[in-house]
């Protein structure tokens, strides 16, 4: 017999506690403080300061569930879990004016300051960390309810040995963020705790996020210690992998990719973002060691210029890159830049592509360009396989193998919509809308005017569909051709195809 709310079953009583921690949430604090007006030149108005500003999510919803926790046992328990399961961990940026504030964040919305006051203080930048780790290593039952951390701003050898106390504390985490320097100053041991290959439910998901840090910091010798752990370390339970953010110092290798390959076999996604450090080597090493898991490949070293991306590197194993990436059994999500492309990226109808797919490419491979059988299988719309084939030939394989594609992925068993995207020679080529972006003014005046006969404005940009950024007056705006048109302007030697 049911006699109170306790006795109701956990996922019931869960939902319960959830809205009421949101109804908290509704009626506490979730701001700190700010200015109510900036200060205008050459005026004096009075400014007055609110609490305005708004609170961590973390410290909010410990806030909300701080009245669940003194309930009962069981309460407490899943109002730990609610506290507890995500944490953001940032680094104090200092120079704040600190007002003169109450303790509790609960008194906020009655606060207001008429006349200015309170001081520059100075805030240890290591506090919150600090802090947090002696909290978790006293209250292990705390501890154990933390599945998600992530550490923003700490990357000097002191705060490395906070967040590995903090790692070492949290036996029960599945997602981890983490400054690209953890990656060289954990031990194999830390490194063997954090990713859980002993446990039912280990690491699921790995990010390591890398920033340009002060000169001073480099040249200081503590930050400098590398212990080479990763070719020690077990991978194979690993299911997600995030690299982002570039650096010169201590910066992600293909040797460092190479020996995460060694046992990273069941890597469901594969990120690499905006990191200019790593080849296309490295990226084939992953992508060949978790080539029968992978669901998601994302590739983009991209730089400030958006479509100028880093030149990615050439394969020193001389390997054909679009065979491997189209045989990748279970991959459904592709972003890459890859050294060259043809049709045999394009050519299994049985991959499971879907949604935008994006291939960025600086040349065409040359093994088209080679004598070829009659037996090739590429073949050319209205052409025989005659040897060898040229860029423009080339490149009209490529987007009629990719057309093709898109129309067996929507007529399949499972219908899904491919949308394909490839940057190449400083185009954007959509093959399933048959639509060629770029400039082409100075192809117009290559032709005299007469190419293109007709042109539309393009949503697309250097930046790829999100257009150019309000820097139209720095870029040439892109238009957008037919591609059959492009092919012919391409033929006449009007628009330059990069073989």
């Amino acid at each position: 017999m049911m006699t109170g709310i306790s006795d109701l079953p956990y996922e019931i009583l869960s939902n319960i506690l959830d809205e009421a921690a949101k109804l908290n949430e509704a009626d506490g604090a979730s701001f700190t403080f700010g200015l109510s007006q900036p200060p205008m030149p050459y005026a004096k108005p009075p400014l007055q300061r609110y609490v305005r500003g708004m609170i961590p999510p973390d410290k909010l919803k410990w806030d909300t569930a701080s009245s669940i926790r003194q309930v009962c046992s069981v309460w407490h328990e899943w109002a730990l879990h609610y506290s507890l399961k995500q944490l953001y961990l940032r680094r104090w940026r200092g120079s704040e004016k600190w007002l003169e504030l109450p303790k509790s964040r609960a008194q906020y919305q009655v606060y207001e300051m008429n006349v200015p006051r309170g001081a520059f203080a100075y805030q240890d930048p290591f506090k919150n960390l600090t802090r947090t780790a002696k909290f978790l290593a006293d209250c292990p039952h705390a501890a154990v309810h933390v599945r998600r951390l992530w550490f923003d701003g700490f990357y000097t050898a002191e705060t490395d040995a906070l967040i590995s106390s903090i790692l070492r504390s949290c036996t029960n985490l599945r997602m981890v963020t983490l400054p690209w320097t953890v990656m060289r100053r954990l031990s194999p041991r830390d490194w063997e705790q954090l990713l859980g290959t002993k446990q039912a439910k280990p690491l699921y998901s790995l990010e390591l996020q890398a920033i340009d840090i002060p000169e001073i910091q480099e040249q200081d010798a503590a930050n400098q210690v590398d212990l080479k752990p990763l070719r020690f370390v077990d991978f194979s339970t690993l299911r997600r992998l995030k690299f982002i953010g570039d650096t010169s110092f201590m910066p992600v290798t293909d040797e460092d990719l190479r020996a995460i390959a060694r046992t990273a076999t069941n890597l469901e996604e594969f990120h690499i973002t905006s990191l200019s450090s790593i080849t296309i080597n490295g990226v084939m090493a992953i992508i060949k060691a978790a080539q029968k898991t992978l669901r998601v490949i994302e590739h983009a070293p991209r730089s400030d210029d958006g479509f100028w991306h880093p030149h990615p590197g050439h394969s020193v194993e001389q390997e054909h890159i679009c065979s491997i990436l189209s045989h990748c059994p279970k991959l459904e999500d592709l972003s890459i830049s890859v050294p060259s492309m043809c049709s045999e990226l394009f050519a299994n109808k049985n991959v499971r592509w879907k949604g935008d797919c994006q291939v960025r490419a600086l040349q065409l491979c040359e093994h088209q360009r080679q004598p070829r059988s009659s037996t090739t299988t590429t073949s050319i719309p209205g052409k025989p396989n005659n040897p060898p084939m040229t860029p423009h030939d080339q490149l009209r394989a490529l987007l009629h193998t990719a057309r093709t594609l898109t129309t067996a992925r929507a007529t399949s068993i499972s219908p899904e919509t491919l949308r394909l995207e490839l940057f190449h020679s400083d185009f954007i080529f959509e093959p399933q809308l048959q639509a060629v972006h770029g400039v082409f003014e100075y192809a117009a005046l290559a032709s005299g005017g007469a190419w293109p006969p007709e042109r539309r404005d393009s949503g697309k940009g250097p930046y790829g569909s999100t257009g150019l950024y309000g820097k139209e007056e720095e870029e040439s705006v892109f238009e957008c051709v037919g591609e059959g048109e492009f092919l012919r302007g391409a033929g006449a030697g009007w628009v330059r195809v990069s073989g």
